[in-house]
C-alpha cells in the first residue's frame, strides 16, 4: 500500500545564547551591514551614531603550539589586525576565505600553546607577547541575528545579561569590558 509518506529530519534547534536579560537599550539600534552572519550575543561598538560588529574569532579546529595557521568560523576580520589568545597577540599575515564554511588565518608566528576548538579569540590593540588588550571597547551585545549583505539592520541591543559561555559569540576578555555582561 502506497501512503506517500516521506520522513524529513527535523531542523536543528536554535542555540540558547542568553540565560537572563535584565538591561537593554530602549528601541535598540542600527547595526552596520556585516560581511558574514553574526548570532545574538555578538559585541558591538558605537561610532558616529551607528553600531558596528566587533568580530569574535571562533577556532573550529584545535591549533597545535607550533602552528601558524588557524581554522576559524567565517569572520569579517582582515589581514594586518592582531588577534589575541589570553594576553598574547599576533598579527594576521593573510586570510584564506575561499571556503564557504570557514576561513584559515595565517599568523606571523605560532602562539606557542595549544588552542582548543571552540576557543574565542579577539582583536587586540597591537601585537604583544604578554600584554594584549582588546582593540575596541564594546558597548552592547546584539539580541538578534545580524545577517550579511542585508544592509544596516535594526536590532535589540543588550547591556545587562547572563550569557551562556558555551554559545555566546564573545571572548571572555571582551565580555570583561562590559560591566553588565556575565558569562555563566
Amino acid at each position: 500500500m502506497d501512503v506517500r509518506f516521506k520522513y524529513n529530519e527535523p531542523s536543528e534547534a536554535e542555540k540558547i545564547y542568553f540565560e537572563q536579560i535584565f538591561a537593554e537599550k530602549p528601541g535598540g539600534g542600527i547595526v552596520s551591514n556585516p560581511g558574514v552572519d553574526y548570532p545574538p550575543s555578538t559585541s558591538v561598538y558605537e561610532s558616529n551614531g551607528k553600531f558596528y560588529i566587533y568580530p569574535t574569532i571562533t577556532v573550529i579546529e584545535e591549533v597545535s603550539a607550533d602552528s601558524s595557521k588557524i581554522k576559524v568560523k567565517k569572520t569579517d576580520i582582515m589581514t594586518g589586525f592582531p588577534i589575541a589568545f589570553g594576553k598574547k597577540a599576533i598579527n594576521i599575515l593573510s586570510k584564506d576565505d575561499l571556503n564557504a564554511e570557514y576561513d584559515v588565518l595565517n599568523i606571523r608566528v605560532a602562539f606557542g600553546v595549544k588552542i582548543p576548538a571552540g576557543t574565542k579569540l579577539y582583536i587586540a590593540t597591537e601585537e604583544s607577547d604578554d600584554d594584549a588588550v582588546p582593540g575596541i571597547t564594546p558597548v552592547f551585545v546584539t539580541g538578534d541575528w545580524v545577517y550579511a549583505n542585508q544592509g544596516d539592520q535594526a536590532v535589540r541591543l543588550i547591556n545587562g545579561a547572563n550569557l551562556r559561555k558555551e554559545t555566546a559569540n564573545i571572548a571572555s576578555e571582551v565580555a570583561a569590558l562590559l560591566p553588565g555582561i556575565n558569562l555563566v
